[in-house]
């Protein structure tokens, strides 16, 4: 099932952002159904992104729809990519701070293909990130004095798991598992000493047992973390930063 919720309660949780890091471009994995990403544009007022529409399957006829919306909850854009296009998405000037972009493929997909500012992927319970395929690599920020936390997966399909490998701030394996996740289940991570503070990171993969595949995995991060995945370190670090509920 597709969860929807008001962006305006979206912005209101993502408010009070931080200071972004130097912006350049990065592409990002394949979603599925309704995510939500924040972006931290700069004064510049050069910020924007490209997004992608893709055809999952031949069955499936949905096309991305898209809502972006500013930092005082107002509509800046929406609209729809037709499949298998992409589109240039620019944020107006003098709307510098958080805005929060959600993209709606349906039972089709999506992906960012270049962002120009700083940008994460939400990944809570009430709004979680539904990928497919895997993921390659996400970065998140484990706050200092956090001593455990949690990441949820779900694999609702039969034969679909995932196998999640999460990496400390030092790139070591911290924890390594997989399953076919068939009802939400947390994957408890306990943080060693100077862990804390830091930029973490993980990935989801295809697992080791043959009966098993990674396609639509659907994952969140407890409340002990903050609620943002990025594609680059140093973005995960000033997103981490910043207050959130």
């Amino acid at each position: 099932m597709t969860i929807r919720i008001s962006l305006a309660f979206i912005v209101l949780v993502l408010a009070n952002a931080s200071r972004p890091a130097e912006a350049a471009d990065v592409a990002g994995p394949v979603l599925r159904k309704t995510n939500y990403l924040a972006v931290l544009q700069e004064a510049s007022g050069k910020a924007g992104m490209v997004i992608e529409s893709q055809q999952y399957s031949p069955v499936y006829s949905d096309v991305l729809s898209f809502v972006l919306t500013g930092p005082e909850s107002n509509t800046l854009s929406m609209g729809e990519v037709s499949l298998g296009e992409q589109l240039a998405l620019t944020f107006p000037g003098k709307t510098n701070g958080l805005h929060v972009l959600e993209l709606d493929s349906g039972w089709n997909a999506c992906r960012i293909v270049s962002a120009e500012a700083p940008l994460a992927y939400v990944a809570r319970e009430i709004v979680p990130l539904h990928t497919a395929r895997g993921v390659k690599q996400f970065f998140f920020y484990v706050p200092g004095g956090c001593r455990e936390f949690s990441i949820w997966l779900a694999a609702d399909t039969p034969r679909e798991g995932a196998r999640i490998e999460i990496s400390g701030p030092d790139g070591r394996s911290i924890v390594e598992e997989e399953g076919d996740y068939d009802k939400p289940q947390r994957v408890r991570v306990g943080v060693p000493a100077g862990g804390d503070g830091k930029v973490w990171s993980l990935s989801l993969r295809k697992p080791k047992a043959a009966e098993l595949n990674v396609d639509d995995v659907t994952l969140w991060l407890d409340a002990a973390l903050p609620p943002y995945l990025s594609t680059r370190e140093d973005w995960a670090l000033a997103f981490g930063k910043r207050k959130h509920p």
